[in-house]
């Protein structure tokens, strides 16, 4: 989401607000704004899908009331599919005034049984400003569409099998608070990512916006009275939840080998790391407070640490500007180091990029896992963003949160530390739609995602599943890396049956490398959009 910002000469926060999130009440001498309104910022959001038999929830947050108060008059909520319309909700605030920083409202609607598919969300919202009345569809922004929402209320859950849990590995709550950008309440996310099916996520707030005060975006708290506040919330939240897992964490920004700032995933770490490089809080300060491997030397025993979207090459002006830069090969080899989020909500030429460096990486022999995240901001069904700065505005849907999911195998329980052994140790898959199982036996020796395998023959057992909404499994192939070879071959490629949404069979692998590795890649289609499902290694040493 978006963030509204004092009217405040700063320089430097203006060259954030080139970095495209939705920035409307920033004013820079001399420059009109065709953004600005004198209005707080009002969004609403639903989710993209939702699990069967599920309450749709609708969130409405309104952000810097306190400057721009407002008097609320009603919300409702339509529902359109195949041409008819369906009131949801009618609600009437009662004339409630709205007048802080930070407001928020989530509805959960039932739904009738008879609907289910695609369809079409309109939130509509009225309220007075300065005595005048306004009404709005979805948002207030100029420039957007202020079109429905696309939902898929889905006739079945997230295609799995049993002991299987999926979660975002990369989300950003109402804590990322800064400049140019801000997250949603924790409560309503762990809302919308039950409805989407999620089991749990990682909250993985900015390390630049951990440490400032509630109250000032500007200031460091030396007290990290925002850091200890989000743990205790995530505490609370999960001492409630019986069924969903929120993993405390922060993105902090750090030095690569070349002193650029990158960014890490850090899960479970009580410590909080300071990473204000890359924030543009202050003019000209881009040097990074800690190095990668410093940081790896760091952390706890039960930790975890990713590096984000690593493949990314950032935008000339925040290469310029603020020293961003990418993981390079050297920063990769602590073996503390346990993955890399090369999926950040699309499959795009990054993405692909990310499986390169990986399979590189397996192929030196290092052990390392693959996990998915959105980098979502409080995004579940539409992410709004600046086209041209001070002008335009414009809408995607990247960045949503739960579109590339993580699955954990969890056979011995749930929760933040079952979670986060599965992490360490591997056992992950990562998915936009189907689900894919691969395991490795012979002479009474059975092994999983993440395990190793000291045998040169065993046999191959896949699973795969998938749904309407993700569409018939296209492919599935079985790849094998040499380390000593330092290549990877595609042992074998299954092209199942039309309209095949679960495909099971086992195939006798001999020859397997004396240390390396097996995974599968699996496709389906729906529509014409591929879907794909990556598994990590099973490794292999013969040698142990």
């Amino acid at each position: 989401m978006n963030f509204s910002l004092p009217f405040y000469p700063d320089y430097w926060t203006w060259f954030a607000t080139l970095f495209l999130y939705a920035e409307i009440h920033y004013l820079f001498p001399g420059v009109y704004s065709r953004l600005f309104k004198k209005e707080p910022e009002i969004v609403a959001d639903v989710p993209h899908r939702i699990d069967p038999a599920h309450p749709l929830p609708v969130l409405l947050i309104i952000k810097d009331a306190h400057r721009f108060p407002l008097v609320s008059d009603r919300i409702t909520v339509d529902l359109y599919r195949r041409g008819q319309k369906h009131r949801l909700l009618e609600h009437d605030f009662q004339e409630m005034v709205i007048d802080k920083p930070m407001w928020s409202r989530l509805f959960h609607i039932p739904l009738p049984d008879s609907i289910s598919g695609k369809v079409k969300v309109d939130v509509q919202f009225s309220c007075k400003i300065d005595n005048k009345m306004h009404h709005f569809h979805n948002d207030n922004y100029r420039g957007t569409g202020h079109e429905p929402f696309d939902v898929l209320i889905d006739a079945e859950p997230l295609p799995k099998v049993k002991n299987w849990h999926f979660g975002d590995m990369h989300y950003h709550s109402d804590f990322t608070s800064d400049q140019v950008e801000f997250g949603a309440p924790l409560e309503a996310t762990v809302a919308m990512a039950k409805a989407m099916g999620l089991d749990f996520m990682a909250v993985t707030d900015h390390s630049y916006d951990l440490d400032d005060y509630f109250h000032d975006y500007l200031k460091n708290d030396p007290d990290l009275g925002k850091w200890y506040a989000l743990l205790q919330k995530v505490q609370d939240i999960n001492a409630k939840e019986k069924v969903f897992t929120i993993l405390p964490g922060e993105e902090l920004s750090a030095g690569n080998s070349k002193n650029q700032n990158v960014h890490f995933l850090l899960i479970n770490n009580p410590e909080f790391f300071c990473g204000s490089g890359d924030s543009a809080e202050k003019w000209f300060r881009t040097t990074p407070e800690f190095q990668v491997e410093e940081v790896l030397t760091k952390l706890r025993k039960d930790a975890l640490a990713f590096a984000a979207h690593p493949e990314i090459t950032p935008p000339f002006l925040q290469r310029l500007l603020i020293r961003r830069g990418k993981w390079l090969n050297s920063d990769y080899q602590s073996s503390r180091l346990n993955g890399m989020q090369i999926w950040n909500g699309k499959k795009d030429r990054f993405f692909e990029a990310g499986i390169k460096k990986w399979v590189d990486l397996l192929l030196q022999g290092k052990r390392i896992s693959i996990i998915a995240g959105n980098d979502a901001h409080g995004n579940f069904g539409r992410f709004r963003q600046i086209g041209i700065p001070f002008t335009s505005m414009r809408e995607n849907d990247s960045e949503i949160f739960s579109l590339a999911r993580t699955g954990v195998y969890l056979p011995n329980g749930f929760g933040v530390d079952k979670i986060s052994k599965a992490l360490r140790s591997g056992r992950m898959i990562v998915t936009d739609g189907p689900f894919a199982q691969v395991t490795l036996s012979g002479n009474a020796k059975n092994r999983h995602i993440g395990d190793c395998f000291p045998l040169a023959s065993g046999l191959v057992q896949f699973v795969v599943l998938s749904s309407e909404s993700f569409g018939a499994i296209k492919s599935v192939a079985l790849l094998v890396g040499d380390v000593t070879r330092k290549k990877e071959t595609r042992r074998y490629f299954f092209r199942p049956s039309s309209d095949s949404y679960q495909f099971e069979t086992e195939k006798f692998v001999a020859d397997l490398p004396v240390r390396g590795y097996i995974r599968l890649d699996v496709t389906s289609t729906q529509n014409g959009k591929t879907f794909r499902c990556l598994t990590n290694p099973i490794y292999i040493d013969q040698t142990i």
